[in-house]
């Protein structure tokens, strides 16, 4: 019992304390502690998309509708009524959770899967893009600085940095859960043929919902990170770029590797700002073509995501902890 408890909750403690050190080992300079914290939210969301996505096999391609819903909704709570992110955080997990309730029960309910499951989760991004622009117009909203705990605000970016960390840690701690879980067995199954799984007396739809309703919940507690750690919100959070641009880690690290998922997201947001930072000056959107090739190269030589590698070291850290235990 102690060795499956260590079995996900090790690595996440291992992630926390490696992490722990980028600060210092940058010199604490602030745009580098700004990537990694940004990398580090990356990586929290790519692994909620890994509970739907991976293990229950659905493409889906609504995080930023979860992620600007739940965030905008902390933030407003904020700077209108000075209620506190420690609960508007949770009202967003909440709020997001409800909408994947009502999106997600019909669209299992009548059997939607496939392309049509993901062309109905974009849409929903883009239906919550254009009713925000009603709501909010076209403007930006920049997040008026109260410094402390209690806005979860502060003048440099560690602190910051470092709960995130801690929001990671439970994400690789839950998705290792669920993989050696009865619903992680029941999603793979899911995953693999919806029609076997069903025949072997699965309810495919509740355990679907259950996957879609975490993962929303997540994105949606991470929420008001990602929109601090932007400086800013508008109908832009609402990105139907950025939610592509999840899935695509997903896949690109190996559907249902939490190893692969988390690599993935922290290599390819890393030579993104790399990308960006270096080249963007020199020829505006250069950063976007060298990216997709670098996507293209990963799928032709690593078609099964980068889940092979990083698994097989996995394997032989385990070896090495628990003297050959899987």
């Amino acid at each position: 019992m102690r060795a499956r408890i260590s079995s996900f909750v090790l690595p996440a403690l291992i992630v926390v304390v490696a992490g722990a050190t980028v600060p210092f080992l940058v010199g604490f300079n602030q745009y580098y502690v700004l990537l990694a914290l940004q990398s580090v939210i990356i990586a929290s969301i790519a692994l909620a998309w890994n509970i739907i996505g991976g293990y229950a096999g659905q493409l889906d391609l609504a995080s930023f509708a979860y992620v600007g819903l739940g965030g905008i909704l902390a933030t407003t709570l904020m700077t209108e009524y000075n209620i506190t992110p420690w609960v508007g955080m949770f009202l967003g997990a909440g709020v997001s959770a409800t909408l994947a309730f009502f999106i997600g029960y019909p669209l299992f309910r009548f059997g939607v899967k496939g392309v049509w499951y993901a062309l109905s989760t974009a849409a929903l991004v883009v239906i919550l893009h254009e009713v925000s622009i009603m709501v909010l117009g076209s403007f930006d909203y920049y997040i008026p600085f109260v410094e402390g705990w209690y806005y979860l605000r502060f003048r440099t970016w560690e602190n910051l940095y470092y709960f995130s960390l801690i929001i990671l840690a439970f994400v690789i701690s839950l998705n290792l859960y669920i993989s050696r879980s009865k619903v992680g067995y029941y999603l793979k199954a899911i995953r693999e043929d919806e029609v076997a799984a069903e025949a072997v007396g699965i309810d495919i739809r509740k355990y679907k919902l259950l996957a879609l309703m975490t993962y929303a919940s997540i994105l949606g507690f991470i929420g008001y990170i990602y929109i601090v750690s932007q400086r800013t919100f508008s109908y832009k959070t609402f990105d139907s770029s950025l939610s592509v641009y999840i899935a695509i880690i997903g896949i690109v690290g190996g559907l249902g590797s939490v190893s692969g998922t988390f690599t993935a997201a922290l290599i390819l947001k890393v030579v993104e700002e790399y990308l960006r930072g270096y080249l963007g000056g020199v020829l505006p959107g250069l950063h976007l073509l060298l990216f997709g090739v670098l996507l293209i190269t990963v799928g032709i030589l690593r078609p099964e995501g980068l889940s092979t590698l990083t698994d097989a070291l996995v394997k032989k850290v385990k070896a090495r902890i628990w003297g050959g235990a899987p």
